[in-house]
């Protein structure tokens, strides 16, 4: 009897507690206040190379995410976009939302001029308050490839991330341009890189300063005694690993934090 007892005892006990979780009500996201139209609504940028880039691959992703975002009128406090060097950042380690969700818009190997493109699809129409934009590296190495002149790459990768300033800016989003990162030797295409990079990096900096964005300065952290990447801060010369985010998620919250913003 006493055994039977206890078997009901916990039976019920755990009817309790199970009920109890159960019965809990996760904290939801904030809402960003669209109407009923503008939830009916999705940007999608079409394929970029007829189907066959991993961009395009991912877009597909990215419009499944997009339009769950806006149909569910999720708020959303800062995207991430970029290529591999912010596909790979596993930002839920590094950053803690202070308002809205955090979204990586980032995929392997693509260009700032591609970038450029989507930044409607995967910007403007989820209504962020901020924008970290990190593009470039692809780019350079494209065109290095092309046979392109240094002042033809410094232009061009500088006029694509300043387009995507200028949109930002219209859709009233505080915007922060990231340097491109430096490389290392153990990258297979590092060899006459760095000063091009650097000079990409003066211009962005400038214009961010004519266009009230905040400049990231990503490299100054990252940089050795000759302007390459440390070689702690990456296996592949490339992409940074653990320590090499570290550094960048330090030092963005830093400067977001010089100019009163909160991811």
């Amino acid at each position: 009897m006493k055994s039977h007892r206890r078997t009901v005892l916990t039976w019920t006990t755990c009817g309790l507690l199970v009920g109890g979780f159960c019965g809990c009500t996760a904290p939801m996201p904030p809402k960003a206040g669209r109407t009923t139209d503008e939830r009916a609504r999705l940007v999608k940028p079409g394929m970029f190379d007829e189907g066959k880039a991993a961009a395009d691959r991912r877009r597909i992703f990215f419009d499944f995410w997009n339009e769950q975002v806006i149909r569910e009128d999720v708020a959303v406090g800062t995207v991430f976009l970029g290529d591999s060097i912010t596909e790979l950042w596993d930002l839920n380690v590094y950053f803690v939302p202070a308002e809205g969700l955090i979204e990586n818009r980032g995929i392997s190997g693509d260009l700032a001029s591609h970038m450029v493109r989507r930044f409607e699809a995967d910007v403007t129409q989820l209504r962020p308050r901020n924008v970290v934009i990190l593009a470039g590296t692809n780019d350079v190495s494209a065109m290095i490839r092309q046979n392109r002149t240094d002042e033809e790459i410094i232009h061009d990768v500088t006029a694509s991330v300043v387009s995507m300033m200028d949109a930002a800016r219209r859709a009233g989003i505080r915007t922060l341009v990231c340097s491109i990162l430096p490389t290392n030797s153990d990258y297979g295409m590092h060899a006459n890189r760095t000063k091009l990079r650097a000079a990409i990096n003066e211009k962005l900096k400038t214009a961010c300063g004519e266009r009230g964005c905040i400049y990231v300065d990503y490299a100054a952290a990252m940089s050795d005694a000759h302007g390459d990447l440390r070689k702690d801060l990456a296996r592949d010369g490339l992409h940074p690993h653990y320590a090499g985010y570290e550094i960048m998620a330090r030092v963005l919250n830093e400067t977001a934090a010089r100019h009163g913003l909160r991811f």
